[in-house]
């Protein structure tokens, strides 16, 4: 086992399309942009995201998952690292390399984002070698990531570090819910995205089974995403989800509505690249303004 050194946030939830990369991408630039914190983004999804949002993934036909993460700028053919350096590469052995993304110091911001992005042939290599592996090899591969993410020269470098992960409870998913002192969990307020919640809650009821008290993984709250607030169906799914779930659920007035600003962000070349650079009268900025305190606050 290791040592809880870092602030960890893992942004969880094993139903897909659910806003799980819009929500650490959110809270990654409110840490950075409000609450002056060098933040580190770790893309643990296959589908990498997050990786093409912050870095921009590279199109590869022939690649499982049909894309690769660029070659890193800074390689300089270092045995212990892979010139498309990635987050799996841990998994092997091997060093990793964070990219820098637009909101560095080179660029005027005082504080960081970096991200260390995912390559989905080689996380699926880690889930399809270690999914059935037992005792010593399953807890070495599920203790990987947090004795990576929580070396005192990583809690060192970042204030914040955050876990965009897939939608299977996989070993990936596993090390990320090990490695985390903090979850969110998005949802839409839909009867299918709500059906995995109490699996979930599940899932960190048992994560805490085997932790001291100390070292208990936080439940931030679950957050509504994609909120259509003037239709009866999301008002009364998100009551019944108060009335039954009390402090689990974010208040009732903080949630992220359904908007086009956010799905815009992940254009290509789009300027502002920001959801907190788009109109401070928009909805989805002061939404998303509010989930960014309001996380921020509970760390």
């Amino acid at each position: 086992m290791f040592d809880y050194n870092s602030t960890v946030l893992a942004v969880l939830n094993q139903k897909g399309g659910v806003g799980k990369t819009t929500v650490a991408s959110i809270i990654a630039e409110y840490a950075a942009l409000y609450s002056k914190r060098h933040v580190l983004v770790v893309d643990l999804d296959m589908q990498c995201n997050s990786s093409d949002y912050w870095v921009g993934m590279e199109t590869a036909p022939q690649a499982t998952g049909g894309q690769l993460p660029p070659a890193h700028p800074e390689f300089d053919g270092d045995p212990d690292l892979e010139e498309r350096s990635s987050i799996a590469d841990i998994f092997f052995g091997k060093a990793v390399l964070p990219h820098s993304t637009y909101i560095n110091e080179d660029n005027g911001f005082k504080f960081s984002v970096d991200v260390m992005v995912g390559h989905p042939a080689l996380l699926e290599r880690v889930n399809t070698e270690f999914d059935n592996a037992s005792g010593k090899i399953a807890s070495e591969i599920i203790n990987r990531l947090g004795e990576f993410l929580h070396m005192p020269e990583v809690a060192e470098t970042y204030d914040l570090i955050i876990l965009d992960t897939g939608p299977s409870r996989n070993p990936i998913f596993r090390a990320a819910v090990r490695a985390a002192t903090h979850a969110i969990i998005p949802f839409e307020p839909e009867e299918k995205s709500i059906q995995g919640i109490n699996a979930m809650l599940q899932v960190l009821h048992s994560e805490n089974f085997s932790r001291t008290d100390e070292d208990q993984l936080k439940l931030v709250g679950l957050c509504p995403n994609k909120v259509r607030s003037n239709t009866k169906i999301h008002k009364g799914t998100l009551n019944m989800l108060h009335e039954e779930l009390g402090n689990a659920m974010f208040p009732e007035d903080i949630y992220l509505p359904q908007s086009t600003a956010f799905p815009e962000r992940d254009l290509k070349g789009i300027t502002p690249k920001s959801i907190y650079e788009i109109p401070p009268s928009h909805t989805a900025r002061k939404k998303s303004e509010v989930v960014g305190e309001y996380v921020m606050a509970a760390l």
